[in-house]
């Protein structure tokens, strides 16, 4: 039985309402600012989606290289379908679709302890704890007079917003970067909240943006924040512990791993490994490596030892002393780094 694009969307949206239990305001924004009919991959049976997943495209800076990566979101599967292997099936879809679109990474931010263990194994797609956050009050004793900057929570939001973050952002290294889309539908997901959607604005130009949310441990976390003077920080802090009768604010930092505290949140994966691995080298052309990749079963081409050295990168019949998975190899670099990835609704 075929299928028309709007059935295989309702049927999409019907699976994740049963499997995720969000609201009907969420899938709102979810269904029409994120979905879209090439980015969702299915499973039918007789006429039915019985698993689904959306493929979600973000452009990633990495060691001064823009790299295509893609983001596995909403991955479910009806209760009397499980244990058949499609969500397996839809991963190895993703990842050969990624690899032919020419994309180096992928990545997806598991709900609990539980699902990191499933999406380790080779046959769910061998992802690694690669991106870790920290959550740490915000001190604001050094921003300076914040006085004559304005805070004000505008009922309607301009697209000079995101102009504004994304000019402030785009070229910062080690992110995936939401696109205009991503970044209206984390405002209307905030506001679902009651967040605080935030401009602050000097002489009436506009000197920060802020995204927080009073969430249920009574805790004010600001999700995102985007300024170009320290002391829009400061006027976003004070106004948020007014409003919110709160004595701190705390913010989500992007943390290395090493540092204590920090806490897994994303995993990634490589899916391409010479791409990854010659965007670490050519801007470091001292760097050296001898590596093995294994165990990748969705790109089996890379499976293989490695050589970086003079900015280049080689296959060799040498084997290293270290081999890795596609995700191991994806967390030795950028479980390193301080990776940012805002407004993702998964918070």
């Amino acid at each position: 039985m075929l299928l028309t694009p709007d059935e295989i969307k309702q049927q999409t949206r019907d699976l994740w309402r049963t499997c995720f239990h969000d609201s009907e305001e969420f899938m709102d924004i979810y269904f029409e600012d994120k979905y879209t009919d090439d980015n969702n991959l299915t499973i039918r049976h007789d006429g039915q989606v019985v698993a689904a997943m959306q493929l979600l495209p973000y452009r990633f800076t990495f060691y001064g290289s823009v790299l295509r990566a893609g983001y596995i979101s909403g991955l479910a599967t009806l209760p009397q379908f499980r244990n058949k292997g499609y969500a397996s099936n839809l991963i190895h879809e993703a990842h050969r679709r990624l690899f032919n679109q020419g994309a180096t990474l992928s990545f997806l931010i598991p709900g609990s302890d539980e699902l990191r263990s499933f999406y380790e194994k080779p046959q769910h797609g061998a992802f690694w704890n690669a991106v870790y956050r920290q959550n740490l009050p915000l001190d604001i004793t050094n921003d300076g007079d914040y006085s004559k900057i304005e805070v004000t929570r505008p009922d309607e939001w301009g697209r000079d917003l995101y102009v504004f973050y994304h000019r402030l952002t785009v070229e910062l290294p080690f992110m995936m970067h939401p696109s205009e889309n991503d970044f209206f539908a984390a405002l209307s997901d905030a506001d679902l909240d009651d967040g605080y959607v935030l401009v602050a604005r000097r002489k009436r130009r506009i000197v920060g943006v802020c995204l927080a949310v009073k969430e249920a441990d009574g805790n004010v976390y600001i999700r995102t924040l985007a300024i170009t003077e320290s002391a829009a920080r400061a006027a976003f802090v004070n106004y948020l512990m007014k409003a919110c009768n709160v004595d701190k604010v705390y913010r989500r930092f992007c943390m290395p791993a090493s540092l204590k505290g920090s806490e897994p949140y994303a995993m990634a994966r490589v899916v391409n490994v010479p791409r990854f691995l010659s965007a670490i080298a050519t801007p470091n052309p001292g760097f050296q490596l001898h590596i093995g990749v294994d165990g990748d079963l969705d790109i089996p081409e890379n499976n293989g030892w490695y050589i970086v050295e003079n900015g280049r990168v080689r296959l060799t019949d040498i084997k290293p002393d270290s081999i890795v998975t596609p995700g191991g190899l994806a967390a030795m670099f950028m479980a390193a780094q301080p990776m940012v990835m805002d407004m993702m609704l998964d918070e």
